[in-house]
């Protein structure tokens, strides 16, 4: 039996995980499952990670929004070391059992770690992932036990999921030669980290290549100690998530327009952003800088202007995954195909 190609991203801030053909995202949130005494009779979930709950070693949790509505305790794995995370765990397993079709699924997954993690805890990690796991999945409606069985892995470097999304097609087949052969840069920002990777024709330039706990949780806490200061209200960084989004902030029933104060935090990141990629890369000796991840995105506006050679990959949140997926496809061969709206 053919294990399902699935690349999966866990990242601080969210999970992004495919299968080829369908995307999920949600929040890395994890928080201990509990009976919930009432369900609105109104309440409707329109995608499966509305509602996860999960069961992992005999203990039930709640994952992403379900978590952060429901839990008492809330966390947002943060650790550099997430093998001794029992969040990433869950997370990992909760990401797979959205695609176990069967009571007994096979999967061959390709994940990344930072740059500067990678040696470190790739072996421990793969140990953990690898085999067999017991599990029980419950939507709200049902609970279903469910075996998940990691047969093949590979972690590679995190950003060069970005890379492979750039040179190979659906079917993990090149699709850009020439894009190969290119001395690139890439900078990948995410929540807790953000990674600078050099790519000389396809080879990982290891003295290149480094890490930074500069990111998107640096204008989440700017906005914490912001919001504290000048709204006396306290907001964990899970629940900043919808206020970057929408620019407003709720008080007392009162919509606040917050959108000077993420500017600034934004503006701040970037300009340390900025003079990292200054310090470690002379711009001028990279044919192209590539921009990539969710936090790339949020602060592309004001980062871009600053380099003239670098550009905005298309759907910077899901590159990495989309990337891992096609290289899964790669050595996995697969007959899944993109087709989810996510992905535009």
């Amino acid at each position: 039996m053919f294990g399902k190609n699935i690349g999966i991203d866990l990242g601080y801030g969210y999970v992004k995980v495919t299968d080829g053909q369908t995307a999920h995202v949600f929040p890395s949130t994890v928080g201990i499952g509990q009976k919930i005494r009432f369900k609105s009779l109104l309440t409707s979930f329109s995608k499966p990670t509305d509602n996860l709950a999960i069961t992992v070693d005999n203990k039930k949790y709640f994952v992403g929004e379900l978590a952060i509505k429901q839990s008492e305790v809330v966390s947002r794995s943060l650790g550099r070391n997430r093998i001794e995370d029992t969040s990433a765990k869950v997370l990992l397993l909760a990401a797979l059992a959205l695609y176990a079709d069967k009571e007994d699924q096979s999967f061959n997954v390709i994940t990344g770690l930072p740059v500067d993690y990678y040696s470190n805890f790739r072996d421990d990690w793969s140990e953990l992932m690898l085999g067999m796991h017991a599990i029980k999945i419950d939507n709200g409606q049902q609970e279903k036990s469910k075996i998940i069985k990691i047969e093949k892995l590979q972690i590679i470097p995190q950003p060069f999921g970005t890379l492979y999304d750039k040179i190979l097609n659906d079917e993990g087949e090149i699709k850009d030669q020439t894009f190969g052969e290119l001395k690139l840069g890439i900078v990948d920002i995410g929540f807790k980290t953000s990674d600078f990777a050099v790519a000389d024709s396809l080879e990982f330039i290891d003295k290149l290549s480094s890490s930074t706990d500069i990111a998107m949780s640096t204008a989440f806490n700017f906005l914490t100690e912001k919001f504290r200061e000048k709204y006396l209200i306290n907001k964990e960084s899970y629940q900043l998530d919808k206020v970057v989004e929408t620019g407003i902030l709720r008080v007392a029933g009162e919509s606040i327009n917050v959108e000077e104060h993420i500017n600034e935090a934004f503006s701040i990141v970037t300009n340390k952003i900025a003079t990292e990629i200054n310090s470690i890369w002379e711009k001028r000796d990279l044919d192209r800088i590539i921009l990539t991840g969710g936090g790339g995105e949020a602060i592309s506006k004001y980062l871009l202007p600053k380099f003239g050679n670098m550009e905005l990959i298309k759907g910077a949140q899901f590159a990495n995954v989309r990337g891992y997926q096609k290289l899964c496809s790669n050595l996995y061969k697969s007959a899944y195909k993109f087709v989810d709206e996510n992905y535009a």
